[in-house]
């Protein structure tokens, strides 16, 4: 029997990855443990070269790695003249920092003043280009492109994802930011996903699709939806404790894992780090 630790959104929080995973009981000299990340590694914290480092310690079949949005936004951030407050704001840019050993202050027009430069344009075009051209030659980005990603895992009765399987718009519009309504499951998900699909998936709404449905059909074959992305103070705010506000969590303080015998086809596990400090460590026997 093999013993999973399924982790999400660590963030670039690897002290706080680590205490979740002793706690949890992993072992990382025990070949029967295996773990499982649902995505977004990096971006917000200031860790992210020792979370690379770390598995890439452990041997390969000890490690399944999740796509999530913010590996994604990696990629995209590669292929932009320059970032935009988004890429800032979500942490990409400081994970590119890091690699490149830059810091997001250099590309302001408050760093070079402070300097002396009174014109300090070239200079922050110049650092923007060695921040990219370092970062395209790091091992990182070649990992991240590379096919040791999945979309999903599937193990038992558990499907892990980042945040929900994709689903298809009826009217071809993009994304997840439209009426649910406009929204379908289709069955041959796994095989006939197309990547945009796949990106998509990255950005939903998980415990809202489960709600509105979109998991029914998998659910009737006895699957469980595993899944990061969105806070789980949400989860037990919206589906259990909505006309309970003395139960209400605060997003701040408290995001337990959520399993509920009132919705058996759903675990989300993202403990919002940035602001909780926590990681949270799901563990499966199987």
């Amino acid at each position: 029997m093999k013993t999973y630790f399924v982790s999400s959104d660590i963030h670039g929080f690897f002290k706080e990855w680590q205490l979740g995973l002793e706690k949890a009981g992993f072992d990382i000299n025990n070949e029967n443990h295996i773990l499982i990340v649902l995505g977004d590694l990096f971006d917000r914290g200031k860790e992210a070269l020792k979370i690379y480092h770390f598995i890439k310690t452990l041997p390969e079949e000890r490690i399944i790695l999740i796509k999530g949005n913010h590996e994604y936004l990696y990629e995209e951030l590669l292929n932009k003249r320059f970032p935009d407050n988004f890429d800032i704001t979500n942490g990409i840019l400081d994970t590119f920092c890091q690699i490149a050993g830059k810091t997001v202050e250099e590309l302001s027009y408050s760093y070079w003043f402070k300097l002396g430069n009174a014109e300090p344009y070239e200079l922050i075009m110049q650092t923007w280009k060695e921040i990219v051209k370092a970062v395209n030659d790091s091992e990182i980005t070649e990992w991240i492109k590379s096919n040791k990603w999945k979309h999903y895992y599937e193990l038992d009765k558990y499907i892990f994802v980042h945040s929900f399987i994709p689903l298809r718009s009826l009217d071809f519009l993009p994304g997840y930011y439209i009426n649910n309504r406009m929204l379908e499951y289709f069955p041959d998900w796994r095989e006939t996903a197309s990547p945009k699909e796949w990106n998509d998936a990255t950005w939903g709404c998980p415990w809202k699709l489960y709600y509105n449905g979109y998991f029914k059909e998998e659910e009737r074959k006895g699957k469980i939806l595993v899944c990061g992305h969105w806070h789980t103070s949400d989860f037990y705010n919206e589906l259990l404790y909505k006309k309970k506000p003395e139960k209400q969590l605060d997003i701040r303080l408290s995001n337990p894992i959520f399993i509920s015998d009132e919705w058996p086809g759903l675990i989300g596990i993202d403990a919002c780090t940035a602001l909780t400090k926590m990681v949270n460590v799901l563990v499966l026997n199987i």
